[in-house]
């Protein structure tokens, strides 16, 4: 089919042949010159037609490729081995899905010009040995001579290429590690560290994508002047050759037919190379990434009777060459809880990863008889409901799901939730507080009843009281697992008397086991551990466990998470678990309509800037100017060669072809000059583009990133700029160049054959016509598209950061399948943009081949009653020839250059975003603000958004400066709410907090910021090194640094790395444990040597050695400063200064702990007394 077509092409130079001889053969019959122009009408229509079905075919396997790429690298993403993850960051393999696979499947539907475009060219040549003779080969030469400078130019721009994605792919990676820590780099006001890391980055892609943008538009400048180069060498040689050889119109302009229509094909061969290239470099990534190390399963041998796990002399690594876990032995037999226990660093999560096959087995051998069920140490959940969380694929079962829920303490939860268990727990749950991510985690693990359950440390996030029922409910001699196996890592000693054997690990190895009590008399670790907290808890104050409800059960309230949760709304969970709704999605990606506005266009040639557009356009309309001059010029040539005998009569020779030469130089000049401004006009707009976006995406406040997923914040920071990066200059490019070329055509073809004027209304119209037909739609399904992609990178980044549980639940089959629902939604929507666009090509070649047929028709009227010239005739029919292509690409360009414009209309959405309070304030405060760190709350509310309720109601209370205060409450009651307004994180309704005299709402965000200090729960590191992680300003020294390691015990452990202090720390901090992380969150605040600090459940993940050593640090470091602490550890809270309990919004107590003790109905005593029976029924 698309052999035909392209013989098809070349029919019209030897169609225009016959015209030019009908036209100088004044005795031919008019009828014969009809024929001529309905034959080339015809020829042009049959070649589009079956072009069109041809391209119909392959954008059809476009899509298909990219459907089956995508769900390939989303399930090898699924089953990478450990060491592979580590070797690849979650935004290197998002930039395989949103851009390599992309860049692929651009180039599938023009992969038949490898041999399509040498064809052309080859009957091209042929044509021009068949009309010119041997005086072909000086353009044959020209061609070949293209094609080395063609393959060294790519050559150069694939190596530039790999650079550039290595570039991408870090920047993915930091703004992906920038939206899951935007709330601590909020806290720390750390957002203009990262802001100008990123924007580095980004001026290093940029400068690849520039000299990409010259080498290519130089690779482009010499294919379009290629046409020009061959012409002039042709001609020349055929002029000089042999002076019977007469330039005529016949053979001038079917030369020049021939010559113009090789311009398509050797375009394409440009555009080839350069889509090929990029196609390597993001296959070669592919596949790499393809045959990267696949996790091996284990071969679990089958244990002795009555063992459900045995582990026999087993050594284990995340990586070849090293040892993680040495020479394990242990067994557990079926039904019987083990505990493992140890310091930071020690292993217990490695051990339990080993077991699931997350670790390579070095030596030795595993027995394993059952069904895993894994509970992670940081919680992981689906962006879904509650329930769909709990269930995890599995059917629902109305009474395993009410006794699952009732044990693991949830009904509660389900009651101020805002549809129960229906509610939307949003990306990485960040609707929910830690407790209740931790809650919904174990549930998911009973829900799916297997034999042998791993559990990491999961009662380390809920309150004191909360962990004893769930203990008793789940994991004690009564509770549901009494039946199953269960190995569970704590760091909550009270957890280990039950347990028939006790693990306890140092370094990667078994230094001591047996039962709680065996190991209490024997001296060792365990000991120890238990000395320290026998020390610990014989301290005076001995609780802030939080007063969930009225029967104990419940669960603290994670600080800084919002709570967005309606008053009026809240509904029991027994009342939800009737109904199962399948909620759409509350927070569905909103979809411009309409055009695109005219603000975008403005923005983007702003972006671009004056100084480089007008010299763009103004070059580029000189090069067309220059290349109609030269094109009458030769009509005015041929028609002078044809009324003599022979060239020797044309004095003038030399000069005619001196100026035909000239003209095209200048032509060639003129294309040079525009390319150049365009590569710098276009690198203006990427930088200019990106940078506002990325501040505002910064300065956003936090709610929009608790409603937006960080999926689609990346598509934006991603997709949407490589279309401005690379499909907008070749669109600009294109547009321009082809609605030029339709202007000079039309002019020539008006000035050669005056009647077709009266042609251009109707025809015009038919064109408006159907680019109105076509736009809006186009338009939409562009934005559809681009819609559509956004849940596919969310889910995806959702499960690589959950791929261990979902291995571990044997799910990665069951994921993939709803991975494809959303590829193959996006599929549609990209199969439907590509077919319209089919539609669009047809009906522009058809109204474009009807030029043809008038352009022909005219020529053969004006040659018998106007007298045309042979010359202009040629020039005019010759044109026209080319008008469907133009017209065609023009039009399409237009589209393209609007539907691409939703990119630029995306990103622009994000730079317009509302933004929180400025940075720094006109009048900032004293440098050595606060000198007396008081605090004062007066008439304090505070909601979290407009129309939502208060979460604070007149709050009044002051902290003294240098008073140690703890902060309890069941979860709702605004123990977060009121940090978050300490934090300015958000704006308070009615009130104010003034800390040392200075309303903080007065001041910028950072001014205020980073005068505090805050300790979060979930402990976030980002890539890069350890100093960069410590002091991202490079503000202190590294005395200071050392210093500090050495306080929070990590100086051995940075010592004995060979980097030391440029210690590379992975992507979310992978490669050290969930307690060092916590021990260098101490580290930065330490640094800060802020006057304010914020514990939020800040030994939450670490054992009781690290959690005695993070309080002795806080209590001598932070001697004079004042100190915030919301904790449910009992012995947390000992010794502060005075308690504040929070209910509903409201401070309903707040006084010392004797006092509040010394009344046996306050509320804290309540707590503390329901903490101490939950402890006895422990004994």
């Amino acid at each position: 089919m698309r052999v035909v077509a392209d013989f098809v092409h070349f029919a019209n130079p030897i169609m225009l042949k016959l015209l030019i001889d009908f036209v100088s053969d004044r005795h031919a019959p008019i009828a014969y010159g009809v024929a001529i122009a309905i034959g080339m009408f015809a020829f042009s229509e049959v070649r589009s037609l079956l072009f069109n079905h041809f391209f119909t075919v392959m954008i059809t396997t476009s899509v298909q490729v990219q459907t089956v790429l995508t769900n390939a690298v989303y399930a090898k993403a699924l089953r990478l081995s450990a060491a592979a993850r580590n070797n690849r960051t979650v935004g290197a393999i998002v930039n395989l899905m949103a851009i390599d696979i992309e860049k692929i499947c651009q180039v599938m539907p023009i992969t038949q010009h490898y041999w399509s475009s040498p064809l052309q060219l080859t009957i091209a040549m042929c044509l021009l040995w068949w009309t010119i003779g041997p005086s072909a080969i000086a353009g044959i030469a020209v061609m070949l001579l293209m094609v080395p400078v063609n393959y060294f130019s790519s050559v150069r721009i694939k190596n530039w290429q790999v650079e550039q994605m290595k570039v991408k792919d870090e920047r993915t990676k930091i703004c992906n590690e920038v939206l899951n820590g935007i709330k601590l780099i909020k806290l720390y006001a750390w957002e203009e560290a990262f802001e100008e890391k990123i924007n580095a980055l980004r001026e290093q892609e940029v400068q690849f994508l520039r000299r990409i943008g010259l080498l290519g538009r130089i690779v482009d400048a010499g294919n379009a002047a290629a046409p020009f180069v061959v012409a002039v060498a042709s001609f020349s040689l055929f002029v000089l050759s042999d002076d019977a050889h007469v330039l005529t119109p016949q053979i001038a302009f079917v030369c020049l037919t021939i010559f113009n229509q090789i311009r398509q094909p050797m375009r394409i061969v440009a555009m080839l190379i350069n889509m090929t290239v990029q196609a390597i470099v993001s296959n070669k990534r592919l596949k790499e990434f393809m045959s990267a190390e696949e996790r091996v399963g284990i071969d679990y041998e089958t244990p002795v009777a009555n063992n459900a796990l045995e582990m026999r002399n087993a050594s284990w690594a995340w990586k070849s060459g090293q040892t993680d876990l040495k020479t394990l032995s242990f067994s557990a037999s079926t039904g019987s809880l083990t505990a493992i226990v140890g310091a930071v660093g020690a292993g217990k999560s490695s051990l339990l990863s080993a077991i699931i096959g997350e670790m390579e087995l070095q030596q030795g051998s595993i027995a394993l008889n059952g069904r895993i069920a894994y509970v992670p140490q940081q919680a992981w959940l689906l962006n879904a409901t509650v329930r769909e969380n709990v269930l995890f694929g599995r059917e629902y079962q109305e009474h395993l799901y009410n006794q699952i829920t009732t044990a693991c303490e949830l009904l509660a939860d389900f009651a101020i939730l805002p549809d129960g268990d229906a509610t939307p727990v949003g990306e990485n749950g960040v609707s929910l507080s830690g407790g209740q991510k931790a809650r919904i985690c174990l549930a998911r693990a009973l829900y799916q009843e297997c034999d042998i359950y791993l559990l990491d440390d999961p009662l380390s996030a809920v309150d004191a009281h909360v962990g004893e029922a769930i203990y008793e409910q789940v994991l004690g001699r009564e509770g549901l697992l009494r039946h199953r196996t269960r190995l569970l890592v704590t760091h909550g000693l009270q957890y280990t008397k039950q347990a028939e054997n006790v693990l306890v690990l140092r370094e990667g190895a078994i230094i001591q086991q047996g039962s709680y009590d065996e190991l209490e008399q024997a001296p060792g670790v365990f000991k120890d551990l238990l000395t320290e907290k026998a020390r610990d808890e014989a301290q005076p104050a001995t609780s802030s466990s939080s007063d969930e409800s009225s029967d104990g059960k419940g669960d603290k309230e994670t600080t800084l998470t919002s709570s967005r949760r309606s008053e009026s709304s809240r509904r029991s969970g027994r009342e939800k678990q009737a109904k199962l709704p399948s909620l759409p999605d509350k927070n569905l990606e909103a979809v411009e309509v309409g055009k695109v506005k005219l603000d975008v266009w403005c923005s983007l040639i702003r972006a671009a800037t004056y100084r480089y557009c007008i010299p763009f356009i103004a070059f580029y309309v000189a090069h067309f100017g220059f290349q109609v001059a030269r094109n009458l010029w030769l009509s005015n040539w041929s028609d002078a060669s044809a009324n003599k005998t022979s060239v020797s009569h044309d004095d003038d020779i030399g000069k005619r072809l001196g100026v035909y030469t000239a003209l095209g130089l200048m032509e060639v000049t003129a294309i040079c000059g525009a390319f150049h401004f365009l590569v710098l006009a276009c690198q203006q707009a990427s930088l200019n583009l990106h940078g506002p976006m990325l501040r505002a995406i910064l300065r956003s406040p936090m709610h929009f990133f608790d409603t937006t997923p960080i999926g689609r914040i990346l598509n934006r920071l991603s997709r949407e700029l490589d279309v401005i990066d690379v499909m907008i200059p070749i669109n600009v490019r294109q547009l321009v160049n082809n609605m030029l070329q339709v202007v000079a055509i039309v002019i020539v073809i008006s000035y050669s054959t005056p009647l077709f004027i009266a042609a251009i209304i109707p025809l015009t119209a038919l064109y408006v016509f159907l680019l109105k037909l076509y736009m809006p739609t186009a338009r939409q399904l562009r934005r559809l598209e681009s819609t559509a992609r956004s849940p596919i990178l969310s889910i995806f980044a959702e499960s690589i950061h959950g791929v261990t549980s979902i291995r571990a639940y044997d799910k990665i089959d069951s994921s993939c399948r709803s991975f494809e629902v959303h590829v193959d939604k996006f599929a549609k929507t990209r199969y439907f943009l590509m077919v319209v666009n089919r539609f669009l090509g047809i009906y522009l070649e058809l109204f474009g081949n009807f030029v043809v047929l008038f352009a022909a028709l005219f020529a053969v009227i004006s040659s018998r009653f106007l007298s045309a010239s042979p010359g202009l005739i040629g020039l005019s029919v010759s044109y026209a020839l080319t008008i469907t292509e133009m017209m065609n690409m023009a039009i399409r360009m237009m589209s393209e250059m609007e539907t691409n414009a939703v990119s630029v209309e995306r990103v622009q959405e994000y730079t317009k975003s509302d933004g929180e309070a400025p940075w720094k304030s006109p009048l900032p405060p004293p440098e050595e603000w606060p000198v007396s760190p008081t605090i004062d709350c007066h008439e304090l509310s505070l909601r979290y958004r407009t129309g939502l309720p208060l979460v604070l109601r007149v709050v009044d209370a002051r902290i003294r400066a240098g008073e140690k205060v703890a902060i309890v409450g069941r979860t709702g009651s605004g123990k977060s709410s009121l940090t978050l307004a300490l934090f300015r994180m958000v704006e308070p309704a009615e009130g104010s907090v003034v800390i040392d005299g200075i309303d903080t709402s007065r001041i910028g965000l950072h001014e205020l910021r980073r005068k505090l200090a805050i300790i979060p729960q979930e402990p976030v590191l980002f890539s890069g090194s350890l100093r960069f992680n410590l002091d991202p300003f490079e503000q202190c020294t590294d005395e200071q640094l050392w210093r500090t390691l050495e306080l929070c015990q990590l100086k051995d452990f940075v010592s004995s790395c060979p980097e030391q202090l440029s210690y590379p720390i992975a992507e979310g901090g992978k490669n050290i444990s969930v307690g060092q992380k916590q021990l260098l969150c101490l580290a930065r605040v330490l640094l800060r040597r802020a006057k304010v600090l914020v514990l939020d459940e800040a030994t939450a993940s670490v054992d009781i050695l690290t959690d005695s050593l993070v309080q002795t640090v806080v209590r001598e470091q932070f001697a004079g400063a004042t100190v915030i602490a919301i904790a449910h550890r009992l012995n947390t809270v000992a010794g502060y200064d005075r308690i504040m309990v929070l209910e509903k919004g409201r401070i309903v107590e707040f006084d010392t702990p004797s006092r509040l003790l010394a009344d046996r109905n306050s509320r804290y005593s309540r707590m503390l007394e329901k903490s101490k029976r939950a402890e006895n029924r422990r004994k």
